[in-house]
């Protein structure tokens, strides 16, 4: 019974000459160009005049059945009659670039094992060098934004992420929403500083910059200064979950001394019936089960401080979820500003000054009610790469990384 098949080798403009197995095992598939000629180096002229073969290449192509295949073909060399001294140039196949030792299939592949692993266990799997799978990365993955695929861009977030623990080494993110893929990044750059920042923003082409409309960012001066300097036209929206971030630290501080004190002021039994109140404390009362509200109630009646400041958080959350205008909003909020005032917790006092410094950023929320949720999720997804990959602290190999995530599958899928 004949137990062999055929597979169509899918290079073109090659025909095989010979298939036989190497000493370790290896296939290796021996072919020859079919093309007559190529393109002169020096004039660009097509040129058909023969001058003999190159010496033999072999390349690494896609496996059949996990055994290692590899190509081997001497390059034709045509001599140009036009050019002095007669030059001649050797002839490129499509699937084959310049002084890499694989086909472009292999290396569309091995990208495809790439997108959400590490090069040191690519490597391991397909049975390669670090170097050779990092050379493929730089080959087929840019370090930069391609603007030329982007028609127009109207939000761009903006946000920080330390590479290191102990918030060290901060990169800035700088991303746009994407129908298809959710985020696309258009920047990982290497500090936060505010000249950084513009210099980028002065890099987008202006035909782009003419349609950014909102800038979603967090509580930063260099972010705001830099798209208040570059993009005067969009509006900027401060993040609403930094904003809530920032009140309701300022309600579990309440909390976190309130305990403090009681514990020294309650008997152990008193005591005892309010312990484990953090986490229904840090709930909307909406989310709270039955047990967790009778557990608030008996705390705030040893604290009417921190049943005051629980409403307080609840009031201002309840201000963003409700259809507000941006001006309505402004006077929602000065309202609730003023009675933080009166209720006299010294612990808002800070937040208060937030709201007089960035109210008309805060409030840009309320135009569209336009979240930079998309830079958030995008983080946590940085966040795992980041640990993933045992720490990547230059950020064009993090950019190179973070885009083959994206769109690795998309780009090099083979069918």
């Amino acid at each position: 019974m004949n137990n062999s098949i055929q597979i169509p080798l899918d290079l073109p403009d090659v025909r095989v000459l010979e298939v036989s197995k190497t000493e370790e095992g290896d296939w290796l598939i021996r072919v020859e160009s079919t093309l007559k000629g190529t393109k002169c180096r020096k004039c660009g002229r097509e040129i058909t005049h023969f001058h003999g073969y190159d010496h033999a290449i072999r390349l690494r192509h896609l496996p059949i059945f996990e055994q290692p295949v590899y190509v081997q073909f001497r390059p034709k060399r045509y001599q140009c009659p036009d050019c002095k001294g007669k030059p001649t140039t050797t002839q490129r196949l499509s699937w084959h670039e310049l002084r890499s030792p694989n086909t472009k299939p292999y290396e569309r592949w091995l990208l495809k094992f790439l997108v959400n692993s590490t090069v040191v266990d690519v490597a391991r799997k397909l049975d390669t060098t670090e170097e050779t799978v990092t050379g493929v990365l730089d080959r087929w993955v840019a370090t930069k934004v391609n603007w030329s695929k982007f028609k127009r861009m109207e939000i761009l977030g903006i946000d920080e992420i330390a590479l290191k623990r102990g918030h060290r080494d901060y990169v800035v993110l700088i991303t746009t929403p994407s129908t298809t893929q959710g985020v696309e990044v258009l920047a990982v750059l290497p500090d936060r500083k505010k000249e950084t920042v513009v210099k980028f923003f002065a890099s987008i082409p202006l035909r782009l910059r003419q349609t950014i409309e909102r800038v979603c960012t967090d509580m930063y001066l260099g972010f705001v200064n830099a798209a208040r300097e570059q993009l005067p036209r969009a509006h900027i929206v401060l993040e609403r979950f930094h904003v809530a971030q920032a009140y309701r630290n300022c309600a579990d501080k309440v909390r976190q001394q309130e305990l403090k004190l009681l514990k020294k002021q309650l008997s152990e039994k008193e005591y005892e019936q309010i312990k484990g109140a953090m986490w229904p404390f840090r709930k909307s009362l909406e989310e709270l089960k039955d047990e967790e509200w009778e557990l608030l109630q008996r705390l705030f009646t040893y604290s009417p401080k921190m049943k005051e400041a629980y409403i307080l958080r609840e009031e201002l959350t309840a201000i963003f979820e409700r259809n507000y205008t941006r001006a309505t909003a402004k006077r929602a909020i000065r309202a609730w500003c003023k009675r933080v005032l009166r209720s006299q917790i010294s612990q808002f006092d800070r937040f208060l000054g937030t709201i007089e410094t960035w109210l008309d950023q805060i409030t840009n929320y309320f135009l569209e009610r336009l979240t930079s949720s998309f830079v958030e999720g995008f983080n946590n997804r940085v966040k795992v790469l980041k640990r993933r990959y045992y720490g990547i602290f230059d950020v064009d190999h993090l950019f190179q990384r973070l885009t083959l995530d994206i769109h690795g599958y998309e780009r090099f899928s083979l069918t």
